[in-house]
């Protein structure tokens, strides 16, 4: 056997057990919801399924939720990190040690950072209560637009870490040769980060983003533990649509759901590397 072949076959059995998880886990199901999503009792009734979907006021509601998290969440834990990233990186001794702090939230259980959050924000709560003594109304943070400014502030606080410390390991990997040019050439700071260190950090900025858009799917946990299964309107994501319809067993809208879904995320990310090619250019 030539070598090529013989390292051909050694690199596809080590890769076997994760592709046989990919199909059990991930490629048959997906077939599956494909087979309900354009069948009902068994039968094939087309986009049938698809067209009900459209027409259903839950479901637009739970992509609307969904739409304005991931529009103000996503670019504020991109941003947040990015500019905390660049205030260590002026510090030439203990940057480790303050990226270290930020790393909290990643350690800490989420039920139990659920449950602080709640002890804080609840009618009764800490907040509350401070705002009275005050004299300011109290705000229910768990109905109307606060619950979902709620979400967000929880989301950027669990992500906030991680993205700092692959913002700082990126600057660290930058050569400082080319900012100290050009601040000899007269460049000030802002001009040295906009010219200079975001083009160079591009990489980096762009698998941060890919990070926290995949995290962004997975905040129905967080959304679940503070609010239930039927939690108000402002908050109800397209997760808690496709798992209220798994638990009453309406299959077929389910997977219609879960197809729409995997086709927008698709699409966004394709969207996103031609970005991110034609800008490497």
């Amino acid at each position: 056997m030539k070598m090529k072949t013989k390292q051909a076959w050694t690199g596809f059995l080590f890769a076997l057990p994760a592709l046989i998880g990919i199909l059990i886990f991930y490629l048959i199901p997906y077939f599956i919801s494909l087979y309900y999503g354009f069948t009902l009792q068994d039968q094939f009734v087309g986009f049938a399924n698809f067209a009900a979907l459209i027409k259903s006021n839950t479901f637009w509601l739970s992509m609307k939720n969904t739409a304005i998290f991931s529009l103000i969440a996503i670019p504020l834990a991109v941003v947040i990190p990015l500019l905390i990233a660049l205030f260590l990186s002026t510090f030439d001794k203990h940057t480790s040690f303050f990226s270290s702090l930020f790393l909290s939230p990643l350690i800490v259980p989420i039920a139990s950072v659920v449950y602080v959050w709640q002890i804080f924000f609840t009618d009764y709560g800490v907040v509350n209560n401070l705002l009275q003594k005050l004299g300011i109304e109290p705000v229910t943070f768990f109905k109307g637009p606060w619950s979902m400014a709620l979400i967000i502030i929880i989301f950027v606080w669990k992500n906030c870490a991680y993205n700092i410390i692959l913002f700082s390991a990126g600057l660290r990997k930058m050569p400082r040769d080319v900012s100290d040019f050009a601040r000899l050439d007269g460049a000030n700071r802002a001009q040295v980060i906009t010219k200079i260190v975001l083009p160079l950090l591009r990489p980096t900025t762009f698998f941060v983003i890919l990070l926290t858009v995949i995290s962004s799917f997975k905040i129905y946990r967080e959304v679940y533990l503070l609010y239930g299964m039927y939690p108000d309107e402002h908050v109800y994501m397209i997760q808690h649509f496709m798992n209220n319809n798994f638990n009453n067993l309406n299959y077929p809208r389910l997977s219609t759901a879960s197809i729409l879904l995997s086709v927008f995320i698709i699409a966004a990310m394709l969207v996103f590397f031609m970005i991110e090619r034609r800008s490497n250019k």
